[in-house]
């Protein structure tokens, strides 16, 4: 996720705040890019056209070779492959999407922490349901928290409420806070650091 390392260190801090509305839209427009590989997506349909017509071939040659019919039978099995392979790649495209849209930074490792698409409810047309709920427990989890795009100044260890604000920031800056954060949580370190301005 290199492309979005960069829109994030990149991303405008004035006064010790992130503009989080420049960021989403960067985002927006860098992801499709990165996320949607047309090239893997019509190698598969190319594949799978391409095993429908060797089928329709062979029973055009000969119905009742026993050889052929052999055939056919790989075939068919091969075409109910790639159809399933298609579904799950536009399935994954599709979840990733939906991800970033709800504020998740690392979309991959997510669904990996899941356990993959599976762990996931999608309609008819393979786009991704119920995703707000199915979020809910990973944006509650402390260690998981750094997945998400944070508010400025709010630390996510705080839990809801609050208590706890960012230790990076001037009017709460605590160096004793920084140092917990580092070794325990890195990235969600790093995550604070920017959104107060500081760059570790």
């Amino acid at each position: 996720m290199d492309w979005l390392k960069a829109l994030l260190e990149a991303a405008k801090i004035t006064d010790g705040k992130l503009d989080v509305d420049a960021l989403v839209q960067s985002i927006q427009a860098e992801f499709p890019k990165h996320a949607v590989p047309k090239d893997e997506f019509n190698s598969k349909v190319g594949e799978l056209k391409a095993a429908n017509k060797t089928i329709e071939d062979l029973k055009k040659a000969n119905g009742d070779n026993a050889e052929l019919q052999k055939q056919i039978g790989e075939y068919k099995e091969q075409v109910k492959q790639l159809q399933t392979s298609a579904a799950n790649t536009a399935k994954t495209y599709a979840l990733k999407e939906q991800l970033a849209k709800e504020g998740v930074l690392d979309p991959d490792y997510l669904i990996y922490k899941a356990g993959g698409i599976e762990k996931f409810t999608f309609d008819d047309s393979g786009k991704p349901t119920g995703l707000t709920e199915a979020l809910k427990p990973y944006k509650e989890d402390k260690a998981m928290a750094h997945l998400f795009k944070q508010t400025p100044g709010y630390d996510p260890n705080a839990g809801g409420g609050g208590g706890k604000t960012n230790p990076f920031a001037k009017d709460t800056f605590n160096l004793t806070e920084q140092g917990r954060l580092f070794r325990e949580n890195p990235a969600q370190a790093k995550t604070l650091a920017a959104a107060a301005g500081v760059t570790i």
